[in-house]
């Protein structure tokens, strides 16, 4: 792969940032990268349901799991944070719709009883044979901890593990075809869509031929997000994470939201100007 030169702009992001700011970017169609922090650990937050994502259609490829069967969600199994389905009554839903929710509005009950139906161990197993040497899932989202939890973070990972992550799934390294459309399609409908996408010069929702395929995640002092950019110039894996972030507000404005918005814009224009 060829190292392109941090651009100075980024780098001024990461010397204002209160935390400590993680970029991994290739340009798919030449090779090109930038980096920052590439290989340090960062708790990912709901970025973590990416690769949850990518076992359930793993299993439903190679081992016929029908994405039609119904699991019904029990008041004890509901979690609180992010998401709909602890606002309902017990339901019945498909594995597809738990899906949908887990990456339309980041549903942490959905989440759970994905990871319980699939197994944390075969989610792990499948990011390291995907060459994910540093990311792992831990737990379940849980909202509230034992004063010395095991594992503080349900879920850790690399900006460089999650770009190449992408860039596997673009390139159809991990599902056939039809199950990379299918992944990418529930990646381009999150309900947060907004900060990778936030200052470029196309609307994903308004060109069909320009889109980002994208999962976010956000807690107290962590953003992260990554995804596959698709313009008319070109494509690029990217993924970036912040931790340690000083400004705790959950605004659209958060300093890390607005650091990952702006790392965004960089890479974009480093590519493609």
């Amino acid at each position: 792969m060829k190292r392109a030169a941090l651009p100075a702009s980024i780098r001024r992001i990461a010397r204002r940032f209160s935390g400590t700011l993680g970029l991994s970017a290739r340009e798919l169609a030449t090779g090109r990268e930038i980096t920052l922090n590439a290989d340090e650990v960062f708790p990912t937050a709901s970025m973590a349901k990416i690769p949850i994502l990518l076992e359930l259609y793993r299993q439903h490829q190679s081992q016929g799991l029908s994405l039609a069967k119904m699991v019904t969600v029990r008041k004890p199994v509901k979690v609180g944070g992010s998401g709909v389905i602890v606002y309902m009554d017990e339901v019945r839903l498909s594995l597809h719709d738990l899906a949908v929710l887990m990456m339309t509005v980041s549903d942490n009950t959905a989440t759970n009883v994905l990871m319980q139906g699939l197994g944390i161990a075969n989610i792990n197993r499948m990011m390291q044979d995907a060459g994910l040497t540093n990311t792992r899932l831990h737990r379940k989202i849980r909202m509230k901890l034992p004063d010395k939890p095991k594992h503080p973070f349900f879920a850790t990972g690399t900006p460089r593990d999650y770009m190449r992550l992408m860039a596997a799934l673009y390139a159809g390294d991990l599902l056939d075809n039809r199950n990379t459309k299918a992944v990418i399609g529930l990646m381009r409908v999150q309900s947060y869509m907004g900060t990778l996408c936030r200052y470029l010069d196309f609307d994903p929702a308004g060109h069909p031929n320009e889109w980002v395929a994208s999962k976010n995640g956000y807690s107290s002092g962590i953003r992260t997000e990554a995804g596959i950019v698709h313009t008319k110039r070109g494509t690029y894996a990217i993924c970036v994470m912040g931790k340690d972030i000083q400004d705790k507000s959950w605004t659209l404005d958060n300093e890390g939201t607005l650091a990952i918005a702006s790392v965004s814009q960089a890479v974009h224009d480093t590519f493609y100007r």
